[in-house]
């Protein structure tokens, strides 16, 4: 029988890599339990995305399967306007005229697809003027959180590709705000990783949750006493090397009462 692969828009990545690997083959695995077909390798493709080898009667529909429900990497040219894609901020650090996303572009080169500041500060800033900086900040925007996009240009000639947050994407951050919870990211552990973490830093008492919003990226709910800020100190110490960062929900609700003001009548 053929075998199948394909490249799924999930990433292995940072110390973790091995158990995110361990973790997506259980979470594959009772998806495509029904089917005959068997699971020969899961292993780490360009730009850390996971390769999925699969083998058996029912290979090709669990490919396809698959493919609908994590996304799979595709040709610069197969990508068209109003497209809604899952990838993965890259390059956050490095402060530009927007932000990056890789949402699996790997032929025939890699390439990433660019949210526009003047689109950022549209979507997440009431159309205000600020900069990159501060939305990355405010939004704690870091490399590998991921991020639902639409596209709105490509230009195969120049290999460019322009996009903006999806509209459920919006609706996501506008619902954080509303809870007004602070949340902390973490991006390259598991949940079970995570939930060991919070337990032996004697905070499981100040949490509500923990949401999975990727693979190896969750993000941490806090109770509405609790400050994301002071349990990232108490909870790194179990998660060494593990990057993360606070979304603080009534910070940025004033922030944008402020930028209202600002702006007067």
């Amino acid at each position: 029988m053929p075998i199948q692969s394909v490249i799924l828009l999930e990433k292995a990545y940072g110390p973790n890599k091995d158990a995110a690997i361990k973790a997506f083959k259980h979470i594959i695995s009772r998806l495509l339990k029904d089917l005959n077909v068997k699971i020969v390798k899961l292993e780490r493709a360009e730009k850390k995305w996971i390769k999925v080898i699969l083998n058996g009667e029912d290979a090709e529909a669990a490919k396809n399967y698959l493919a609908e429900e994590f996304y799979t990497t595709i040709l610069i040219n197969q990508l068209k306007k109003g497209d809604i894609i899952k990838g993965k901020l890259v390059d956050v650090e490095e402060y530009g005229y927007g932000v990056y996303v890789d949402i699996g572009i790997l032929d025939p080169r890699p390439k990433d697809a660019l949210i526009p500041l003047y689109v950022l500060r549209k979507q997440l800033a009431k159309g205000h003027i600020v900069s990159t900086r501060q939305i990355i900040k405010k939004y704690a925007f870091m490399n590998n959180l991921p991020m639902e996009v639409k596209i709105r240009d490509v230009d195969e000639r120049f290999e460019t590709i322009e996009s903006e947050l999806s509209k459920n994407q919006v609706k996501k951050y506008e619902e954080w705000i509303k809870q007004g919870l602070d949340r902390i990211f973490v991006c390259g552990a598991t949940r079970q990783m995570i939930r060991k973490a919070i337990i032996r830093s004697g905070h499981l008492r100040d949490i509500l949750s923990i949401e999975r919003l990727g693979l190896l990226e969750h993000a941490i709910v806090c109770k509405p006493s609790t400050t994301a800020q002071g349990l990232i100190a108490e909870i790194g110490k179990y998660l060494p090397k593990i990057p993360m960062k606070a979304f603080k929900a009534k910070e940025i609700k004033k922030w944008l009462k402020e930028l209202d003001m600002l702006k007067g009548p």
